[in-house]
C-alpha cells in the first residue's frame, strides 16, 4: 500500500499566520471558514502569485505553523504500519527547508517527501490512495480511477463523494479506511 499525504490543509494549518498577512497586505477581511473555493483569491482580483507570496511568508514562521489535528505524528506511525506513507506537496520549493524543519519539530516521520509543481496533477504518481484537501487534485485523482480521500476543509465543501472520493474528517478516519483497504486487498 502506498499513501500520498498532502501538507497544507491536511497535516499543517498555517491559516492563523497567513490570513492576518493576507488581510494586512491586501486590506481584505476574511476568515478561514469563509473560504469557499480553492482559488478564493481570484474573487478579490488577485493572482496565484499574490497568494503564494503570502503563504511563503507564513511558512518562514514555521515554528508557529499548527498541525491540523492533535497527535499527527502518532497517527502517521499507525498509517506507516500498513505501508509506505509519503508527503506529496505542491509547496513552493523555496519553503521546503521550513517544511522539513517543521516536520522534524513536530516529529512527523514519513517515508519520502515529494514536491510537485503547483500545476501538476498528483494523479500521475504511483500511489494507491491520496489524501488531499484540494478539490482540483481530488477530482483529477478520482478521474484517473484512483482513490482520493478528501480532507474536510471549507474550500472543498462542494466535493461530492463517489466510489473514488471519500470524505474524511481526520486522520483517524484515514487509518480506518486504510486498514479496510489493506484487509480487502489481501
Amino acid at each position: 500500500m502506498k499513501l500520498a499525504i498532502d501538507l497544507d490543509g491536511v497535516l499543517a494549518d498555517a491559516s492563523e499566520i497567513w490570513i492576518p498577512i493576507f488581510q494586512k497586505k491586501f486590506n481584505i477581511q476574511i476568515l478561514k471558514n469563509q473560504i469557499n473555493s480553492w482559488n478564493f483569491w481570484e474573487q478579490f482580483g488577485l493572482q496565484y502569485n499574490d497568494f503564494e507570496e503570502v503563504f511563503d511568508e507564513a511558512w518562514a514562521d514555521w515554528q508557529n505553523v499548527k498541525e491540523t489535528e492533535n497527535n499527527i505524528s502518532e497517527k502517521i506511525i499507525q498509517l506507516r504500519n500498513f505501508g509506505q506513507v509519503d508527503l506529496v506537496t505542491a509547496r513552493n520549493k523555496k519553503t521546503m527547508g521550513f517544511v522539513n524543519k517543521w516536520l522534524e519539530y513536530k516529529k512527523i516521520q514519513l517515508d519520502n517527501v515529494i514536491v510537485v509543481d503547483a500545476n501538476e496533477s498528483k494523479a500521475i504518481l504511483d500511489y494507491n490512495i491520496f489524501l488531499d484537501d484540494s478539490p482540483i487534485q481530488v477530482k483529477q485523482i478520482a478521474h484517473s480511477k484512483k482513490i482520493a480521500l478528501v480532507y474536510n476543509q471549507p474550500w472543498n465543501r462542494e466535493i461530492k463523494e463517489n466510489n473514488n472520493i471519500i470524505r474524511v474528517k481526520n486522520l483517524f478516519d484515514v487509518i480506518l479506511f486504510v486498514r479496510k483497504f489493506v484487509e480487502d486487498f489481501k
